[in-house]
């Protein structure tokens, strides 16, 4: 007979009261004790779980909020008071849907044929990307934003800062376009979560869009995606909460 627990356990307490109220005991030995007790009440038959075993607490991850065109653009905004190849990277990053590093390795010689071709860096999917694609929503496309470059850039990268002493080809590293987009969102005023998007999920911003306005594969293959459930995962819009995983 399995007696309920919350009576199991009022059995067990006033048992271990009697047995050891005249023993001294350390804390973590008198926790043994009781843990022991019912472990021997499950063995018996007596009770299904042990309520003084220890338990994990449910790990919490929280989804990194995903950017919207509205805070994309109140960060864009507030992007004209850094370099200007910035607000650039913004612009190029939102149209060809590309990731940082691939970003910052665009050069005007990848373009020909009314083409920009890129390699993406961490997949090696080669993607060629018509200059006249247009993004109606926010009404750009890779041409324009290209020949803003050109006014801009002095070497064959479309972000560059020009030469420098720590870059003699005058690209701009990864890890830069990060650092400035959280200064942009600081400036911008918008609202953001706790875990507030960074600059990799404008990546993800423009999968969505193109998604709405030509489908989702097209979006797969601007993406690079290979798999329909990684590029569904980017076109997720993630609502701004936090989920238990247990």
């Amino acid at each position: 007979m399995i007696i309920p627990v919350v009576w199991s356990l009022t059995l067990a307490v006033m048992a271990f009261s009697l047995k050891y109220r005249s023993t001294a005991f350390s804390n973590s030995s008198g926790l043994r004790l009781p843990m022991n007790d019912f472990r021997e009440a499950i063995v018996e038959g007596r009770i299904t779980t042990n309520p003084v075993e220890p338990t994990r607490a449910p790990e919490i991850k929280v989804a990194r909020e995903r950017l919207q065109l509205e805070t994309y653009n109140a960060t864009r905004t507030a992007a004209e008071h850094l370099p200007v190849w910035f607000h650039l990277a913004m612009d190029l990053a939102l149209v060809t849907g590309q990731r940082r590093e691939d970003i910052v390795n665009m050069k005007f010689s990848d373009v020909f044929d009314n083409r920009l071709y890129v390699t993406q860096i961490k997949t090696g999917m080669k993607i060629a990307i018509p200059l006249s694609l247009t993004l109606q929503a926010p009404g750009l496309r890779p041409g324009t934003v290209i020949d803003r470059c050109r006014l801009v850039s002095k070497t064959d990268f479309m972000i560059s800062a020009g030469i420098r002493k720590n870059s003699p080809t005058g690209n701009i590293h990864p890890d830069g376009l990060t650092k400035k987009f959280v200064k942009a969102r600081k400036i911008s005023g918008a609202k953001f979560s706790d875990n507030p998007p960074t600059f990799h999920e404008i990546r993800s911003l423009p999968g969505r869009l193109y998604k709405d306005e030509l489908g989702e594969e097209f979006a797969q293959k601007l993406l690079g995606h290979t798999s329909e459930n990684t590029t569904k995962l980017y076109l997720d819009e993630r609502d701004n909460k936090a989920y238990v995983m247990l």
